[in-house]
This record gives structure tokens, C-alpha cells and sequence, in this order.
């Protein structure tokens, strides 16, 4: 079968190295003598349905030129077609990637997605929409909120973490009510960390032993904490060793329903994804992606 190619490329993303990434890919694929089309993606909450809308249907191969934005409207868009992803990571935290082998440079990630070979992976799925690397309820979801709604003189990775701790002393914890495996909880907590992959905001090894082809998901929750407490231990989620603090406790589940609650704020692949309800489980070896051989 013949490959055809349909780059969703994401012109806001990485400070210029999108185009950059675009203009690479494109000059290799024409030496290759390969069939593509160019998706430049608007600035729109409902991203998948203009990819989907403009997707030839007759693509083999879609590649996410940005960050976990663009993948996620990918594998939405997708979500129904006998398709490979592919990726050229150039967002803020790239969180995705980071449980996939697809190189460490550019041209290792051009190279992949041209000779490298298919891999099943799990997809999660929240109020029906997916989700390929993770959900936060809490601490987390505000972080993604605040961020939308402000300005900052930094970028990528740090802009995240100085939202982190701008507000990281003052989050008040919340009531989570929720049914994981049959049985119904309520706990207060700071966050809760639904995973598929292992890492937020560029570095946060919220779920470290999460694997993205075991049919489950990952849930890390963490309790209740001194403010003082939450600053001098943080540095322990960066390195995934945050298990050993008892406010800490993981979990794995297939499906998990947390309760309404309007003071908890969620994101969803690194977007904002507004408040529970939410219905949540995992859609095993959903879709294929390109990996190093």
C-alpha cells in the first residue's frame, strides 16, 4: 500500500521550530518521493473537527508537528480511521513522547516516522473524548487554567513550573467523590493524576511505572499537605520518588467516575477541560503509532 502522508503542523508551537520542523520534513519526503499534504491548525478549541474536516481519507500516516494539544486533537480526529500516528515534539512539556522511543533529535524523529515501525498503544477516554497521555483533577487542572488565563515573560517548561509555584502554597485541597473498580471513595485531596503516560508538565513523574500498552491507567492521588511541606518535597515529583511520602498513594484501574464538583478544574492532554463529572476509562491497543525500529 501506498503511503501518503497528512502533517498536522501547529505554526504557534516551539517558538518558530514548527516551521522549521515542517520545512525539514517536507524537503525529506520530497527527496523520498513520497505523496503529502500540509495542515496548518487555527487557533480553535475544536481543532479535531477542522483536521478531521480537511483529512484525505486516503491518508496512511498522520504526523503532530507540536505539542500534546495537536496529538490530542490527532488522535480525536483519527479516532475512527485506520491510521499511524506520528510525531515531531516542539510543544511546552512534550509529555507524550517521553514513554515512546521516536529519537532525540530532529532527524532521529524525521527518520521514525519514514522508517520506523508500528506500535499499538492504549488510548484513555474521558465523556467521550480521548486522551493519549493523561487527566488532572485539581492542583493540576488549576495550573492549566490559570495559565490560559494570564501572561508571562517565560516559556515552555519554566513558564510551568513558575505557575507552579506561584500557586502551589495557596491551592486549598478539595472533596474528590469517586467509583474505581466497584467501589466509591471520597477523599480530600490536592490532585488527582489519571495517566496513560508518565510525566506532566515537562518533567512531573506523576505516575512513573505507567505504561501505555497494559490496558490500564495509572492513578496517582495526593492528600492533603502543609504548604511548606508541598515546596520541600516537590522536587521528589520531578524525580518519580514521590511514592514514599504518605500523602501519596497509586492505584490502577480499567474505569474510574469521579462525582460533580465545580471547584475542581481538570485538564485533559495539557488543556483546559473544565469540571466533573467525568466518566473515565481505557481503550486498549487503541492506536498505532511510529516507533524506532
Amino acid at each position: 500500500m501506498e503511503r501518503k502522508f497528512f502533517i498536522v503542523a501547529n505554526p504557534y508551537s516551539g517558538q518558530g521550530r514548527a516551521q522549521y520542523a515542517l520545512m525539514r520534513l517536507k524537503k525529506k519526503l520530497d527527496q523520498e518521493g513520497y505523496y503529502y499534504a500540509v495542515f496548518l491548525t487555527p487557533q480553535s478549541e475544536i481543532l479535531d473537527e477542522f483536521i478531521e474536516e480537511n483529512l484525505f481519507t486516503d491518508s496512511t500516516d498522520v504526523v503532530a508537528i507540536g505539542g500534546d494539544g495537536t496529538i490530542n486533537a490527532c488522535i480525536n480526529a483519527i479516532k475512527d480511521k485506520d491510521m499511524v500516528l506520528s510525531f515531531i515534539p516542539v510543544g511546552t512539556g512534550n509529555d507524550f513522547v517521553k514513554t515512546i522511543d521516536i529519537g532525540t533529535d530532529l532527524d532521529e524523529h524525521i527518520d521514525t516516522l519514514i522508517y520506523g515501525k508500528e506500535k499499538l498503544v492504549d488510548v484513555g477516554i474521558c465523556n467521550n473524548r480521548r486522551f493519549i497521555n493523561g487527566l488532572g483533577v485539581g492542583f493540576d487542572g488549576q495550573i492549566i487554567y490559570e495559565d490560559q488565563n494570564s501572561t508571562s515573560m517565560f516559556n515552555g517548561y519554566w513558564r510551568y513550573l513558575m505557575r507552579v509555584l506561584k500557586i502551589l502554597g495557596s491551592y486549598k485541597s478539595k472533596n474528590y467523590i469517586f467509583n474505581m473498580d466497584g467501589q466509591k471513595l471520597e477523599m480530600n485531596l490536592l490532585t488527582m493524576a489519571i495517566h496513560n503516560g508518565t510525566t506532566f508538565g515537562g518533567s512531573f513523574k506523576l505516575n512513573p511505572n505507567s505504561k501505555n500498552d497494559d490496558g490500564l491507567l495509572d492513578v496517582c492521588i495526593i492528600g492533603r499537605m502543609s504548604p511548606v511541606r508541598r515546596y520541600l518535597q516537590l522536587y521528589k515529583a520531578n524525580f518519580g520518588s514521590h511514592g514514599s511520602l504518605p500523602e501519596v498513594n497509586f492505584f490502577q484501574t480499567k474505569e474510574l467516575k469521579i462525582e460533580a464538583n465545580d471547584q475542581l478544574r481538570a485538564h485533559l492532554d495539557g488543556e483546559y477541560f473544565g469540571h466533573p463529572p467525568f466518566e473515565i476509562s481505557i481503550l486498549e491497543k487503541a492506536q498505532k503509532v511510529r516507533v524506532k525500529i
